[in-house]
């Protein structure tokens, strides 16, 4: 089974300093690493046709860009446009607006499929595809994923974006109307972004101690669980943090 049809999602971004729609560049890495695969594809957006970013996705390299409103369910109106893909394509998340970072995961859910995060490479076996995939403190991995599936492009993906104004003005945006399923059940709160409380275990360390760990990589301990389900593995957790007075049930 060869990669016949590719399609990468897309966001609008937004600029860190101006505030002006740009495009995202967590959706342009996916937009890369699906052109590097195949030269035409599928490329979707959720939203308004007239939006400024879309323009950035042409010059980048997305010859047509298909766009489904957004006044309905969005994994409805994205999952009824991709029946018969063989690869579903994303960022890590959007820059603007609903940017939970779960769409990828609720689209793959709602088309049954598998899902692979964080992919730096990917390269094509038969029907399968080998995946390089990104994991903390300098760790890489390679999966094998069967197709159809999804896949989520990390931002450390190694690959040249190059804007092409001419690409920009050969390449077209498509609006579609809204399907009848598409019904928004439960609205979007926008929230004022909060910054997270780590939980930490509290440490006591004598100054020799404190000056011996800043001057020496030594093992700071824990406990590494391989054995047991999910429910004793979980209850090692609660355990720990009630140890340590992290949480009080």
């Amino acid at each position: 089974m060869s990669l016949q049809r590719i399609a990468v999602l897309v966001s609008d971004g937004k600029n860190p300093v101006s505030g002006e729609a740009r495009h995202c560049r967590n959706d342009s890495l996916a937009l890369q690493v699906g052109l590097n695969l195949v030269p035409d594809l599928t490329v979707l957006h959720a939203g308004n046709a007239d939006n400024p970013a879309l323009q950035d996705y042409l010059a980048l390299g997305a010859s047509h860009i298909d766009v489904v409103p957004t006044n309905g369910d969005m994994v409805e109106s994205l999952a009824a446009q991709l029946q018969n893909v063989d690869l579903i394509l994303t960022g890590t998340r959007a820059e603007n607006g609903e940017d939970s970072g779960l769409l990828p995961y609720l689209l793959a859910a709602k088309l049954n499929l598998p899902l692979v995060a964080g992919a730096l490479e990917i390269t094509q076996s038969g029907n399968h595809l080998e995946i390089l995939q990104f994991l903390p403190k300098g760790q890489r991995r390679r999966v094998r994923v069967k197709l159809p599936a999804v896949v989520v492009v990390h931002p450390l993906a190694a690959v040249e974006l190059c804007h092409v104004h001419a690409r920009q003005i050969l390449g077209n945006i498509t609006a579609h109307p809204a399907t009848n399923s598409a019904v928004h059940h439960t609205p979007w709160r926008i929230d004022t972004p909060r910054k997270p409380i780590k939980l930490k275990a509290p440490l006591v360390q004598t100054g020799h101690e404190r000056l011996m760990a800043a001057i020496t990589s030594k093992n700071k301990g824990g406990t590494v669980v391989n054995d047991g389900n999910c429910v004793e593995k979980a209850q090692v957790i609660l355990n720990f943090l009630r140890e340590h007075r992290l949480i009080n049930y």
